[in-house]
């Protein structure tokens, strides 16, 4: 596959006969875990200061990072595959001493690890010692500030296709009261609760977790095994002992890492299972042994720009995949494609095969991500789905592009919204604040998603809730204002429907169908017969979905 960043992208345009791209099969290799923050969680064992032998001038000091790569074995590891996809992680530990949020920005740490970042990577970071840090400048940061570079480190781990995750600061060892460990962080634990909540984050909230832990293992345990607390002429790197309440001995930083990964466990088995097309493949060969993977295909009919920002929220810079056709003059027919997953997982890497057999047989397709219900609920990922539709018109010279001739794509919970898309153009409840463009699609194609959310058919239930605020007696009003069948009237589009044969997800389907006849606009149906959800995403059925998908758009254009 030929991959062009889209600031180079005019240039390559001109050279446009040449390119080429092609659908790939998800790879395996290992998940890094990319640790950042300060002292508590360094790696003082890896050359942390060159050149000098670490048992001789830091040992016991031992960061929490500093051993959390042991916990990951193969066998622990599928503890958190709902986190981890693979069997194998490899811990990168960029945590130093001394260092808030500000100063592991400006000394250059978060640069390294932003370039390091691989899609599904995760990023854990625990700041906050420093940050309080008042009495010394040259590290302190407010909490406003604080809160601004949380938000930075989590938008671009988004934005490298990573996952954030933040941890509130490990406790230091006093105050002690009537043997209880308190809070000694005040605003600094809450301001990374607050950034979590508001940018729909993981949160391990490490001080209160191992609080409770030392709590119960006493103060004269803790101070004496946990902490930096040595005794004279004890280790040759202390000759005059230390009295340090903030750092960790190995003991100290072993419990930490475990309390850290046991959150990660309790993390994983509350988040969604991962949507992509080889979990897919793997889950439905029990059932369907003839299937196939999609496999690498090598294509020249097509030139690719991937990761296009196309729209900044509040919480995340979303980005495009743009698939041009390789030949002829002029603007192409476009799709806009919209993953599934149930509103909660997946990404646009989903339909990559899709879109880029679209751009082989004359389309351009655009494949996007959205706002998960993790990160905004209803109606946020419509209005980004309307926005990338203004930006496909904003940039129709740029990607040959008609502007009079775009379609919307989606599978599963993405077929959901493109079809509630392709019908509520101009609905102000889903104005993004573009004015210069319009939203309207000239064609919808919906793969096995449900039209409606309250019709009689619809068996939605806590997966949807996450998405629509509530459960449907919670939140009436939001499941029927999400169900397209309610917006449908003589300006929708004509609609493709190809369906599995499983009837939970063709909820509404007929209902829509009579409506759209009543108003005289074109539908067609093909339900691929004993097939599985998710059928677009292995073979035999990719093939049959692609074909039904261009003769629509070609009945229609």
């Amino acid at each position: 596959m030929r991959v062009v960043p889209y600031q180079n992208f005019l240039i390559v345009f001109l050279f446009l006969f040449i390119g080429s791209c092609s659908c790939f099969a998800q790879e395996h290799d290992p998940i890094t875990i990319h640790l950042i923050g300060d002292s508590t969680m360094a790696d003082y064992s890896d050359n942390y200061d060159p050149g000098k032998d670490y048992m001789q001038t830091r040992y016991p000091l031992t960061g929490w990072g500093q051993v959390f790569q042991a916990l990951f074995t193969k066998k622990s590891v599928t503890l958190l595959s709902n986190l981890i996809q693979g069997d194998s992680v490899v811990v990168s530990n960029k945590a130093r001493g001394g260092r808030s949020t500000r100063t592991f920005f400006q000394h250059g740490h978060w640069a390294e690890v932003y370039k390091a970042i691989k899609p599904n990577d995760l990023v854990m970071m625990q700041f906050g010692h420093n940050d309080a840090s008042k009495s010394k400048p040259e590290r302190y940061v407010n909490v406003r500030g604080y809160k601004e570079f949380l938000r930075l480190f989590v938008t671009q781990t988004r934005q490298k296709g990573g996952i954030p995750i933040i941890l509130t600061p490990v406790p230091r060892n006093y105050p002690w009261e009537k043997g209880i460990l308190k809070d000694v962080h005040k605003e600094y634990d809450s301001a990374p609760k607050d950034v979590a909540q508001e940018m729909g984050v993981l949160l391990i909230d490490l001080n209160t977790l191992a609080r409770d832990f030392f709590t119960k293992k006493g103060k004269s345990y803790v101070s004496k095994h946990y902490y930096m607390n040595l005794s004279p002429n004890t280790f040759k790197a202390y000759p005059k002992g230390e009295n340090d309440n903030t750092h960790f001995q190995v003991e100290g930083a072993a419990v930490v890492a475990q309390i850290v990964f046991d959150a990660l466990i309790e993390l994983s088995q509350h988040s969604p299972k991962p949507y992509t097309i080889a979990t897919t493949y793997e889950k439905l060969k029990k059932d369907y042994p003839h299937i196939q993977p999609l496999t690498l295909v090598n294509n020249p009919s097509c030139i690719t720009i991937k990761d296009i920002p196309y729209r900044q929220t509040k919480q995340q810079t979303l980005r495009a995949d743009v698939f041009i056709p390789n030949s002829g003059k002029g603007q192409y027919g476009s799709v806009l494609l919209v993953h599934g997953g149930g509103w909660i997982s997946g990404s646009k890497e989903n339909l990559k095969p899709l879109a880029q057999r679209l751009a082989e047989n004359g389309y351009v397709a655009v494949s996007v991500n959205y706002s998960l219900s993790t990160v905004a609920q209803f109606p946020a990922a419509v209005i980004d789905l309307k926005a990338a539709i203004k930006w496909m018109r904003a940039h129709s010279n740029e990607f040959k592009i008609d502007p009079e001739r775009i379609a919307i794509l989606g599978a599963s919970a993405g077929a959901q919204l493109a079809t509630l898309v392709g019908v509520s153009a101009s609905n102000p409840m889903f104005f993004d604040g573009n004015k210069e463009f319009n939203d309207k699609v000239q064609g919808v194609i919906n793969i096995d998603g449900i039209t409606s959310f309250i019709h009689p058919d619809a068996r939605e239930s806590e997966i949807a809730g996450k998405w629509l605020g509530g459960l449907q007696d919670e939140n009436f009003n939001n499941w029927r204002l999400a169900s397209a069948l309610e917006y449908v009237d003589n300006n929708s589009p004509p609609i493709l429907f190809v369906n599995s044969s499983q009837d939970r997800f063709h909820a509404g389907r007929d209902d829509m169908i009579s409506k759209l006849n009543s108003y005289q606009i074109y539908s067609e149906v093909h339900t691929l017969q004993q097939s599985p959800h998710s059928f677009w995403l292995v073979h035999p059925w990719f093939l049959p979905t692609l074909n039904h998908c261009l003769e629509f758009l070609d009945k229609i254009w």
